[in-house]
């Protein structure tokens, strides 16, 4: 009864009150969804890479996301690091976990990867012909739909024939799919366990996909290698086929080929081809003239980098600044046969 005589004497305050809730539940209901995985709100975030005795990384934002001038530079306990050749290839040797770095989180259509041609190699906006690079979605995905990155201290020789695969190496970090739980924020250094591996061949090149999972995430423990993935996340093997079979078609690109007629290799083979790749990365930093940048903390590089050299490739770039809008069409759905 007193309810009822609290309501009736302040209809006023109980009418702003349910148009307050309503106006925040369209908000949460409607706003886009790749605002929900925009990770960075400051210039620098920590991101531990999980486990009490590793380094804390920061991820630090330049330029204005979704923009050609944007970059996210890590920074280490030395400074300013590149995370493609500073980040060391394990976390645990011994336990056989690595270190991921997350270009794309999953959700999200912006194209990122770390300039490998670029001092630290920040990660940055992929373009194409000056324009932004984003996926589109293919019904009935939205993004991509794992944390999309790569292994440090690895390389995808292009001068070398993959025997298995017939293709050369696609002159890249090896690139791995997350399929944990979390969104992970870009520019983490992840923990992660290999579970197996997809052999796409993209433009007559060998693209190692990677499939892992974070050693934090709740279901770490019962995934152990790749036949494991389909008793957990049933579908999620093959909705990754389908996902990089057709990405590029909404493009006018034909639909990408696989070898071994698209299965997927287990954690033996995987890591098998991590270790070729960490080799060959070995093999580049030793060049006096690489094509790509590998200017490097560690002492095997040949060239050297210096907190004045961090500085500069920091001061090279614009501050950070608000996102720019993201294409109208960003959220369209794209249906493809077959």
């Amino acid at each position: 009864m007193g309810l009822v005589l609290i309501a009736k004497r302040n209809k006023p305050l109980i009418a702003m009150m349910s148009a307050i809730l309503f106006t925040a539940a369209l908000y949460f209901a409607t706003r886009p969804l790749a605002d929900t995985a925009v990770i960075h709100k400051t210039q620098s975030s920590k991101m531990s890479t999980g486990a009490g005795d590793s380094p804390v990384y920061q991820a630090v934002e330049r330029g204005s996301l979704y923009s050609l001038d944007y970059r996210v530079f890590i920074k280490g306990p030395q400074g300013i690091v590149s995370p493609w050749h500073d980040i060391p290839l394990f976390a645990d040797k011994e336990k056989s976990v690595y270190n991921m770095i997350v270009e794309i989180p999953r959700w999200t259509n912006a194209k990122m990867e770390m300039a490998t041609k670029e001092p630290f190699s920040p990660i940055k906006q992929d373009e194409k012909k000056g324009v932004a690079r984003f996926v589109h979605n293919i019904f009935p995905h939205k993004g991509y739909i794992w944390n999309y990155g790569a292994l440090p201290q690895t390389w995808e020789d292009p001068n070398h024939v993959v025997p298995d695969t017939g293709a050369k190496g696609d002159n890249d970090p090896i690139d791995v799919i997350e399929i944990g739980s979390k969104v992970a924020g870009r520019g983490a250094v992840l923990q992660v366990k290999v579970l197996g591996t997809l052999a796409l061949i993209d433009e007559g090149e060998t693209d190692w996909k990677l499939v892992a999972i974070d050693v934090n995430d709740e279901n770490a423990d019962k995934l152990n290698d790749i036949n494991d993935v389909e008793k957990i996340y049933p579908g999620l093997l093959a909705a990754s086929v389908e996902w990089f079979r057709n990405y590029k078609i909404p493009a006018g690109k034909p639909a990408n080929e696989f070898a071994f007629n698209g299965e997927f290799k287990n954690r033996e083979y995987a890591e098998k081809v991590i270790a070729e790749t960490n080799e060959f990365w070995k093999a580049l930093m030793k060049e006096a003239s690489p094509a790509l940048n590998t200017v490097s903390r560690v002492p095997e590089a040949v060239h050297q980098a210096t907190d004045d050299s961090a500085a500069a490739a920091i001061a090279a770039t614009p501050e950070h600044g608000p996102s720019v809008a993201l294409p109208g069409d960003v959220d369209k759905w794209h249906f493809v046969q077959g």
